[in-house]
């Protein structure tokens, strides 16, 4: 039963088991509005991490929302943890002109990405975290764009080829094991 494995994605993302909040409940009014540079000590809804593929898109619905998406501010020394300590920025998007505009569009690098060019396009460090001050609520879709599973990569700096599949696996593999 993957609702009882703690290896799930939700909790691989952060979440504690059961702490999903019920449609039919009302939402806890949780008021946070980070700044640049936030030192943030609301628990994210969903923690901090990177995208494993090598691109991901992400499609949001105009207006406010339930939740923010926020990234790590680059540089900062406490870089490796997602505590109180860290610094975060607000993803900002611009207003809509009218109502029936579409979606917003965010790319995120991915891990993939990011090892293919050598590091000098980064992951992106995100997380989301709760707007308190908003009930409406949110829709956001996120589109994991990889490659092939049989595709052949050749990371700069390293010899031999791996295919993507396995590179895949040994990426969550290690996202999985400093997540414990």
């Amino acid at each position: 039963n993957s609702a009882n494995n703690d290896s799930s994605i939700l909790t691989l993302l952060g979440y504690k088991r059961g702490s999903r909040h019920k449609t039919n409940q009302p939402r806890k009014n949780n008021n946070h509005k980070a700044k640049k540079g936030n030192r943030s000590n609301t628990r994210p809804l969903v923690a901090a991490h990177t995208d494993v593929g090598v691109i991901t898109i992400l499609a949001f619905d105009p207006g406010d929302s339930c939740a923010t998406l926020q990234r790590r501010c680059h540089g900062h020394p406490n870089s490796g943890n997602d505590g109180p300590d860290e610094e975060w920025m607000n993803i900002e998007l611009p207003p809509h002109d009218g109502e029936d505009s579409g979606p917003y569009l965010v790319v995120n690098i991915g891990d993939c990405f990011s090892e293919l060019s050598g590091g000098i396009l980064p992951s992106t460090i995100h997380r989301v975290v709760p707007n308190r001050n908003c009930h409406m609520p949110r829709s956001c879709l996120a589109f994991f764009v990889g490659l092939e599973p049989t595709t052949e990569l050749t990371f700069p700096g390293t010899p031999g080829v791996i295919l993507y599949e396995e590179w895949r696996k040994q990426r969550i593999a290690r996202a999985a094991a400093v997540a414990v």
